[in-house]
């Protein structure tokens, strides 16, 4: 039996692609034993035992943007992490480590080149990370989410393989009228998935309820919504929609995405990696707000689907309840524009990328 350690920690957008290239792995007659890396975050934690599989935890910890007082800690921290990572690699012995990027990679991939382990990296975003940039001196392979993000490679470039950002398995088109009936929705009407309940994302939800607000009432009677504020907003909006005459749906967290991805005709949403091809899989029209703080990528990959045609880009600093407005009533009353910017969503898509990917961690431990 082939073991391999797959690190992935500290989001949803390293974890969910990581957990689509193990069920993958270790599809029945591969053979394969996955151990996951992940760090001691609630998130991950309930991400790794919700989908039943083995793990091990590093620190939550994170590598800092510039010196400060902090230094000393996130260090020391990173010290501890190496030589944990070097007694998980050395008594579990894995024939290959795979590395999503994130803080809990770095320490992962640098203990198993101490061991000689192959080591490939996956980067989601169109521009690379601050740990994958660090680690592609030591890995073997560089895999991408994105064409274009071999051009932020440099002199690693030769080592880069195009294998597309790794769908969990559960993403897969339900279709709207059986999405539509579980929510008992109004199948007539146009319906908008707002996933608000990311990182930064007040300004997001509060604006799209100003925008609801700010239609007409012939305008909203045509319109239902679904909408995940996060828990920080949910009793605001929820107590906002009872005041609106508009059909809705309003939940703080959902466990299952792919169920109120299958009744949107649209998604409002940040532009994380995972969430954009996991739509894009789904041929889902999508307005984009990118997050845009904290050396945020997510502008970068938005650019990508919005000069492809695959969504509408609105960045956070010029976003404006009328402005959101326009964009939704011109997609309700535009359906060749619903199309267009389906079927190049569509065409983004790359629904073989965790086999892809599966592929190349194969493929490094038979040399």
């Amino acid at each position: 039996m082939k073991k391999i350690i797959i690190a992935a920690g500290g989001s949803g957008g390293h974890i969910f692609p990581a957990i689509a290239l193990g069920s993958s792995l270790s599809a029945p007659g591969k053979n394969i034993e996955i151990m996951y890396i992940g760090s001691d975050k609630a998130l991950d934690r309930r991400i790794f035992e919700k989908e039943g599989v083995r793990y091990k935890v590093l620190s939550d910890n994170k590598l800092a943007y510039n010196i400060s007082a902090r230094m000393a800690a996130v260090s020391f921290k990173l010290l501890a992490d190496i030589f944990r990572a070097i007694s998980i690699v050395s008594s579990y012995r894995p024939d290959v480590a795979v590395g999503f990027g994130g803080y809990v990679s770095f320490p992962v991939i640098f203990a198993a080149r101490l061991f000689g382990i192959p080591t490939i990296v996956h980067e989601q975003n169109v521009v690379p990370g601050r740990a994958n940039r660090l680690l592609f001196g030591l890995a073997e392979r560089i895999a991408v989410s994105f064409k274009e993000t071999k051009g932020s490679i440099g002199k690693y470039a030769g080592k880069c393989v195009f294998t597309g950002n790794p769908v969990r398995a559960g993403i897969s088109a339900s279709g709207r009228a059986a999405g539509i009936k579980r929510f008992g929705l109004d199948e007539k009407k146009f319906t908008i998935l707002v996933i608000g309940g990311s990182q930064g994302a007040s300004f997001l939800n509060r604006t799209f309820v100003a925008a609801l607000s700010s239609m007409n009432s012939e305008s909203r009677s045509s319109i239902q919504a679904i909408h995940i504020t996060g828990v920080k907003d949910y009793e605001w909006a929820l107590k906002s929609y009872e005041e609106l005459d508009i059909e809705h749906r309003v939940y703080s967290f959902v466990d299952k995405i792919e169920d109120v991805y299958a009744p949107a005709d649209i998604v409002i949403t940040r532009s994380g990696a995972s969430a954009i091809f996991e739509l894009a899989l789904l041929q889902k029209p999508m307005i984009l707000i990118p997050y845009p703080f904290a050396m945020s990528h997510q502008l970068d990959n938005a650019l990508v689907f919005s000069r492809k045609g695959a969504a509408l880009l609105v960045e956070e600093k010029d976003l404006s309840a009328g402005h959101l407005t326009g964009l939704i009533l011109g997609l309700v009353h535009n359906r060749s524009r619903m199309e267009s910017l389906s079927d190049a969503a569509g065409r983004l898509a790359q629904p073989r990328a965790a086999d892809n990917l599966a592929g190349e961690v194969i493929a490094l431990d038979r040399k």
